[in-house]
């Protein structure tokens, strides 16, 4: 797919993550034994959509109170929006509102001339976004004690603008890379 493109193409990874906005993160410890309760009240919920290109290393994100086709179109759009007319691709995983099981998804990424590729079933490793969840889990959630859906939201968008300005912001996808020729 990457490696057959079509010339000025961009290229770019796809997930949605929901964020459950609790009082205490994961890491709040005291005198080697877990603070946290088992049964904490969640304060919000909220869908975190992240778009990483594979071009450049960037992340675009979004927030939505839900994770169906109706906020996937709506994301889809901003991201047409963002790069204008040139010639993108989406590589998305196998969710209920992705192309490969919704067609309201399947009509708006042919009406906004995006093509997409699903990805194997099972496999979260192949998708970079994974990776991006990861750093966001263990950077922002698992710290804060933020009861304030809006704060969260807050701290999630200047965590993720400060790696897009990283010079090392790329993630390596190695099934992607032009293996080295045999001598």
């Amino acid at each position: 797919m990457w490696q057959t493109r079509p010339r000025g193409t961009i290229l770019l990874f796809f997930d949605v993550k929901p964020v459950a906005v609790k009082a205490y993160g994961g890491r709040c410890y005291s005198k080697k034994r877990l603070v946290l309760s088992r049964g904490q009240k969640t304060h919000g919920l909220f869908y975190l959509f992240v778009a990483y290109e594979y071009n450049t290393g960037r992340r675009l994100w979004g927030f939505y109170p839900g994770k169906s086709s109706r906020y996937v179109c709506h994301f889809v759009k901003k991201i047409r929006r963002r790069y204008g007319n040139r010639k993108l691709h989406l590589a998305v995983d196998r969710d209920s509102p992705h192309p490969i099981k919704c067609r309201r998804t399947r009509r708006q990424l042919r009406a906004l001339g995006i093509g997409w590729t699903s990805l194997p079933k099972g496999n979260p490793d192949d998708n970079p976004v994974e990776n991006i969840f990861s750093d966001v889990q263990q950077q922002i959630l698992d710290t804060s004690s933020d009861t304030d859906p809006a704060v969260t939201r807050r701290r999630i968008s200047g965590h993720l603008q400060g790696c897009n300005r990283r010079p090392n912001r790329c993630i390596r996808v190695s099934y992607l890379e032009i293996p080295p020729k045999l001598r």
